[in-house]
């Protein structure tokens, strides 16, 4: 589209500069020296028009093109959750499988007709046990394919692999049946027994693409346009196009890819009359030509004198027409049109955001006693302060009289809103002056969340106005949510959220450790840090009740590095009493988005004179599902100069061989819970059993955590593991208890070395 613009840009130019070439030339022969001023304004005034119009004409173009991107965003997301809907099958099948392996064809009719009522779109679904198909259902016009074995079908022994590998859905095709037809097949591998190494066979699904296509909406669904659906060309494989003409997908066509499971589609859109407006810009040429034609000699001088004064009569009407002319923001017009775009962007995303409707309390007194002219200043002096609050991209409006509205993008929590709606109270409470006046107003704010409280316009606005007016009858100065419930959920964090702050400044926080034990050797030499709260009002607060506050209010940095100095200073202690430790500390992954927060804290251990090799960052799976490439360099980073790195509670999140790839760690730790019933649940030690397998693969160091019995530290030096970590060593202790604990230890283990 750039390019498209830059091609009629220089050829308005080229033109422009062949005709003054021209004019310049008819001019040198003219002795009617006002005639051919005339005609020079008269020109100059034709050039302005068309340049407008053409200006004008492709910015509707390009309105048109992006139009048709957000339409064809829409039907990409559709056509991707039919396809995957008609996939979850393949879940319910395996565990059904997985159950009754010997499955009869009769006990396979009975399961499968119940889904294929209820997705047409799968045509037959197989059973292939040894990776030879058994049975199909329905069988009748499938016959051929029994006895199929895949392993002699190079184009779909590579999708059944790809599915045994990934031990997840994949989706494969068009692949040529030997029953005939060419479809997308579906696969998932099945495992019967504990152990994953037993493989059953796979079950595959046969998808009616036509189906799908139309339980999409795609034949409909871009009124006006030409749609076409191909396959995506991956690992060398060649495009097929399943549904449209092949020259749809040229240089000027709106396209998106449709992501599935290991494969990709991609369609394009194009006008079926090409990218032309409704209207031919000749007519405009012509009708341009022969009015100034007439008019350049006659009206010259006029069009001169007055076009400035139309132009700036031109931007007024537009500015009017969209913003607010006492407070210079957008209007309720502009915010309508504004404010449905970003409903559309934020729902494309599956982001969040904050409506607040707010107005002034006890505004009309204010035009009561000192007037409406004092009144329009302190509105003025309001929407500034509002507009200095907010971020660039937030939007401000003025809805009419002291009634105002703000949608503050990518505020997913409500607790993040309720601190932003404080914020903002504080900034816009502040006395106003005016000549000698003080004026002190105050506000009363209703917030409203998306998609939480609404998923329109309408609604939005609506429960934030009705979240407002709960805050006037509250006796206004207030924010008020639009759930209550919410509301006084979200004050209770914000209340929290200041105590921890003032927590940290008076030293309320305490670091207790837990000792760590190497199996072999039996030496203490690392440890965990734990924070634990005593509150002076409230006792002890478990960590469990404020660390997930402070996460969401942002705290949670303040905590952590507070965390940092704090094990860093008591890591000065170990030294001076002759206690050689490693301390590891958890990372919470709302720290790992701050700008450079790794040479932040990198900083931190120079500052205290920590050796690096003696701190281990724990952090939990849910960070590496994020797939950011900011957070593996963060953790490149951090190895690099020495700091280890854990994976805590592993197993009980999303745990993967890729990510183990993408984020080289040093130390896997195995949840309590596993470790709590390997003594009697086979399941849980044969999955205690493959995780340290995994890392002793891995090269990856593996602590077992919760170990509380003799017989459970037995069992997992039986299996290879490398510490272990728990009450059966010790609780977690203050700083001078845990020396106390680990000076006699770490002596003993001394002479035993000597």
């Amino acid at each position: 589209m750039q390019d498209m613009n830059k091609v009629a840009q220089t050829t308005r130019f080229r033109r422009f500069s062949a005709a003054v070439t021209f004019l310049r030339n008819s001019l040198r022969q003219l002795t009617n020296w006002p005639l051919a001023i005339g005609l020079l304004i008269g020109f100059a005034v034709f050039t302005i028009a068309a340049l407008v119009v053409q200006t004008e004409t492709d910015h509707e173009l390009e309105t048109l093109k992006n139009q048709a991107n957000v339409h064809l965003l829409t039907l990409g997301a559709r056509l991707e959750g039919e396809v995957n809907s008609n996939l979850v099958v393949l879940r319910g099948l395996r565990a059904e499988i997985s159950i009754n392996p010997d499955i009869t064809h009769e006990e396979l009719a009975s399961l499968v007709s119940e889904y294929l009522f209820y997705y047409p779109a799968i045509s037959h679904v197989a059973l292939a046990p040894s990776l030879i198909v058994s049975d199909v259902y329905p069988l009748e016009g499938n016959e051929a394919a029994i006895g199929l074995n895949y392993r002699n079908q190079p184009d779909q022994l590579k999708g059944v692999m790809e599915s045994i590998y990934n031990d997840d859905i994949t989706l494969t095709g068009p692949i040529n049946l030997v029953q005939g037809g060419r479809k997308f097949i579906g696969r998932i591998p099945v495992y019967s027994g504990s152990k994953k190494s037993e493989l059953w066979g796979v079950v595959a699904v046969v998808l009616n693409m036509e189906k799908m296509l139309e339980a999409a909406g795609i034949d409909s669904f871009l009124w006006g346009m030409k749609v076409a659906l191909r396959t995506r060309q991956m690992d060398g494989q060649k495009t097929e196009v399943m549904l449209g003409d092949a020259a749809v997908f040229g240089a000027d066509a709106a396209m998106v890819d449709v992501v599935l499971p290991n494969l990709r589609w991609q369609l394009a859109a194009i006008p079926k009359n090409g990218w032309k407006l409704p209207y031919q810009k000749t007519q405009y040429w012509w009708l341009i030509s022969v009015v100034l034609s007439v008019l350049a000699g006659v009206a010259a001088y006029l069009i001169s004198a007055n076009y400035r004064e139309r132009l700036m009569a031109v931007e007024n009407a537009s500015f009017w027409a969209n913003f607010d002319g006492l407070t210079g923001l957008p209007n309720r017009r502009y915010f309508n049109a504004r404010f449905r775009s970003l409903i559309e962007e934020h729902r494309q995303q599956g982001s969040g955001f904050a409506v607040f409707n707010l107005d002034l309390d006890f505004f009309r007194e204010v035009n009561d006693s000192w007037g409406h002219a004092m009144g329009d200043r302190v509105l003025r002096s309001f929407a500034r302060r509002m507009s200095r609050t907010v971020r660039a991209d937030d939007l401000v409006a003025r809805l009419g009289g002291d009634e105002f509205i703000m949608v503050l993008q990518d505020i997913d929590s409500p607790a993040q809103a309720e601190l932003l709606a404080e914020n903002l109270q504080r900034e816009l409470i502040e006395p106003y002056e005016m000549d000698d006046e003080r004026f002190s107003i105050t506000i009363s704010l209703g917030i409203s969340m998306f998609p939480l409280d609404g998923e329109d316009e309408e609604t939005l606005l609506l429960n934030a106005t009705r979240a407002k007016d709960e805050a006037k009858r509250a006796g206004r100065n207030r924010i008020a949510f639009f759930n209550e419930a919410i509301s006084l959920e979200m004050s209770r964090h914000v209340e929290m959220h200041n105590e921890i702050l003032e927590g940290i400044r008076t030293h309320q926080f305490e670091l207790y450790y837990q000792p760590i034990q190497h199996l072999k050797t039996g030496q203490i030499h690392k440890c965990e840090a734990l924070i634990r709260w005593h509150h002076p009002e409230k006792g002890l607060i478990s960590p469990a009740e404020f660390i997930p506050v402070a996460e969401q209010t942002g705290v949670i940095r303040n905590l952590g590095d507070w965390v940092l100095q704090q094990a860093c200073h008591d890591y000065q202690s170990f030294q001076d009493k002759g206690v050689n430790m490693s301390i590891s500390v958890n990372r919470s992954p709302a720290e790992f988005f701050g700008r450079d927060c790794e040479q932040h804290w990198l900083d931190i251990l120079e500052q205290n004179r920590m050796n690096n090799a003696d701190l281990i960052f724990e952090i939990t799976e849910s960070l590496l599902m994020d797939d950011n490439e900011q957070q593996r360099k963060v953790i490149r980073n951090l190895r690099s100069k020495g700091v280890a790195v854990a994976i805590d509670d592993f197993g009980t999140g999303y745990s993967s061989l890729s990510y183990l790839r993408d984020y080289p760690m040093d130390f896997l730790k195995i949840d309590r819970s596993f470790v709590s019933g390997i003594l009697h649940d086979t399941q849980m030690r044969t999955l205690t059993e493959v995780m340290i397998k995994m890392g002793q693969t891995l090269g990856i160091q593996v602590v077992a955590e919760g170990v509380e019995t003799m017989q459970q530290q037995a069992l997992l030096a039986t299996l290879g593991c490398d510490y272990i970590q728990g009450y059966l060593l010790g609780r977690p202790m203050p700083l001078d208890d845990f020396i106390e604990f680990c000076l006699p230890r770490q002596a003993q283990s001394a002479v035993e070395l000597s």
